[in-house]
């Protein structure tokens, strides 16, 4: 129960995640709204620890969108993991990038809520019934000690709950305005898996030689292709559905023209070298998954770029010790 309500009030972070995930946290500036002060000393549970425009978020507000954050791994990752340092680029630990993360989601919820305000976007009665229900439930599941420790409170938690909601409200109506004609050429797919080599600032030559030689070793290998793209590949999955509207063009022609079981050639993209094995061709199915994959991606590159329109339009600022923590 708690693990659930909370991953859904930060589902939004999922269809945000182009809009500045991997960069720094930083202050902002904007010439329409700018940012209220924040407090850069010892923060209480109501100073203020970070701002948008003219929007303030207390301390407490914070420490609950962590808790959310936290409470999802809790279990299944040791409290050391916090204050490793080893993964992440330029020295930061986990617990300094779970805080950037938090940041970012909250800072991301308030410039959608401000946006709503601005379009008149407001909860129906059943949304907000919906919405006040589940905070209710979610608060219910807690005990006394873990609220206490989180400033976990039923009010706060309600407004955390339908400000979310209303998140997810605009990006239905955004994304609601997205063209989801694709005609059935253009819905042409296959289900294949991959290896991707990149050769952005590598020696292309030695890269497509390294390509060669896998090539070499799929045909000639008794084992599985997924072995052999998880063990090279340098994307972060290893099967994909291709299709007519991918903008690798060579790779969606080369795919759609393998037969079951089959692998391609080496394929030469902008972005690198491909092989692929083609798991199942085109078929019903397949070109329906397909469809719908490319009419979702089209409605979040909508939404992305309705919200950097939006978040241009307020300055933000981060409390100092926050950002130490």
């Amino acid at each position: 129960m708690r693990r659930g309500l909370a991953a859904a009030v930060c589902s939004l972070s999922l269809i945000l995640t182009a809009c500045g995930e991997g960069e720094a946290v930083q202050e902002t500036t904007s010439t329409s709204e700018r940012a209220a002060a924040v407090n850069n000393g010892t923060l209480s549970e109501d100073s203020v620890a970070l701002s948008v425009g003219k929007t303030t978020i207390p301390y407490k507000e914070y420490r609950i969108y962590y808790y959310f954050m936290e409470n999802q791994y809790a279990g299944m990752l040791d409290g050391s993991i916090w204050n490793y340092t080893g993964v992440l680029e330029g020295g930061k630990s986990i617990g300094q990038e779970a805080v950037e993360n938090v940041l970012r989601l909250i800072i991301q919820v308030k410039v959608i809520s401000k946006a709503a305000a601005v379009q008149g976007v407001t909860l129906a009665a059943d949304e907000k019934e919906e919405a006040d229900y589940n905070a209710r439930q979610f608060c219910e599941s807690l005990t006394d000690e873990v609220k206490q420790a989180n400033g976990i409170t039923q009010p706060l938690l309600t407004q955390i709950f339908e400000e979310n909601k209303l998140a997810e409200k605009m990006y239905r109506v955004v994304s609601g305005q997205v063209d989801v004609n694709v005609t059935a050429e253009q819905a042409r797919a296959a289900r294949v898996q991959l290896i991707w080599l990149r050769t952005e600032g590598q020696d292309k030559a030695a890269v497509k030689q390294r390509a060669d030689s896998l090539l070499q070793q799929a045909n000639s290998s008794t084992g599985s292709f997924y072995r052999l793209a998880k063990e090279n590949t340098q994307a972060g999955d290893v099967e994909y559905i291709i299709g007519q509207m991918d903008a690798r063009k060579n790779l969606a022609a080369a795919v759609l023209a393998l037969k079951q079981y089959q692998i391609s050639g080496v394929i030469e993209e902008q972005d690198g070298y491909y092989i692929a094995y083609c798991v199942k061709p085109s078929s019903r199915k397949i070109n329906e998954e397909y469809k719908n994959q490319v009419v979702s991606e089209r409605q979040i590159s909508q939404f992305q770029k309705a919200y950097k329109e939006w978040s241009g339009q307020y300055e933000v600022k981060v409390s100092k010790s926050l950002l130490a923590e």
